[in-house]
């Protein structure tokens, strides 16, 4: 048996979930299986979607594996399909997204699922929104749920710091508008910096109202915007923050919050989507759309020493 792995994903510049997803499975299974890695040669996304649909399914192997939410128009009928499908955030909450990226996905995902002989989500929240639209997929459809990398861990002697932090793209569905307006409303005595750390390309459609609030965010000396960290820094973040704040509209299943959670650092995320499911009774949660809410829950956080150890 040998599995073709569809790693057109890891030739992007910038790395978000998916990405690395990608990267961790490939790195935790090319040792155990017989693996036809395949690339496109060329960075440029449109000629590499192309690839995806006319090179990628004739690729040598009995199986192919996409990783990435999406697969070929057409494999043939001598290879079985498993794809990963993280959400279907393009259907359920499509004002993050493009109207170009909107359409090619509407046409193209129910193709996959009705080719695919498995499909992995990761988690229950997503299953049922694939159910929801897709209900055919139920025999065919698993939860694998995601895990972090250990190198997310707590640093030994390391000062936290009056610090708030968010770790997310740019994106609607992430609501850092509402992190951004929750922090303006804390009393400036408590003398806390909020940082904002991502990847902050271009990719998503944003509203006039978050441009807006993006704006005066970067005007504001106490918010400090933080681009394509690597790991290291990434988890020195997540380790000098007295908190962390996720209140997402919309999540597939959420790495951040466990991510802050193993280096030791409290998280406060939303009561929606796969956040309870994800993060149980370690977290404080906040509904995502009541930037009071946010605001008060986030100060509560701040000044309650013994609810930081427990949270």
């Amino acid at each position: 048996m040998k599995l073709i792995f569809d790693a057109r994903v890891l030739t992007h510049k910038y790395y978000t979930g998916i990405e690395n997803y990608t990267k961790y499975i490939l790195e935790n299974i090319s040792d155990r299986l017989d693996i036809n890695i395949a690339k496109p040669i060329s960075k440029n996304k449109y000629l590499a979607h192309m690839w995806t649909h006319f090179i990628l399914p004739f690729k040598s192997g009995n199986i192919l594996f996409c990783p990435a939410n999406s697969a070929p128009l057409f494999v043939p009928k001598s290879k079985k399909l498993v794809m990963t499908i993280h959400d279907i955030a393009f259907l359920t909450y499509p004002k993050s997204f493009s109207k170009v990226f909107q359409l090619y996905y509407s046409f193209l995902i129910p193709f996959n699922i009705k080719r695919a002989d498995k499909i992995i989500t990761i988690s229950e929240a997503s299953k049922s929104e694939i159910l929801k639209l897709f209900p055919h997929t139920k025999e065919k459809i698993e939860i694998i749920p995601l895990g972090i990398d250990s190198k997310y861990r707590v640093i030994r002697d390391i000062k936290k710091k009056k610090q708030i932090l968010y770790v997310g793209s740019i994106n609607e569905r992430k609501n850092l508008t509402g992190v951004l307006k929750a922090f303006e409303g804390l009393p400036t005595k408590l003398g806390y910096e909020l940082v904002v750390v991502g990847n902050f390309f271009n990719l998503f459609s944003l509203s006039s109202e978050m441009k807006e609030v993006l704006s005066r965010a970067k005007k504001n000396d106490k918010i400090i915007f933080k681009e394509n960290l690597d790991d290291e820094a990434l988890v020195k973040e997540y380790n000098i923050s007295t908190l962390f704040i996720f209140p997402s509209f919309y999540e597939g299943f959420g790495l951040p919050p466990l991510e802050a959670m193993a280096c030791g650092t409290p998280v406060i995320t939303s009561n929606i989507s796969s956040m309870p499911e994800v993060c149980k009774d370690a977290a404080l949660y906040v509904d995502p759309y009541d930037v009071e809410d946010i605001k008060n829950k986030m100060q509560i956080l701040i000044n309650d020493d013994k609810l930081q150890q427990l949270s």
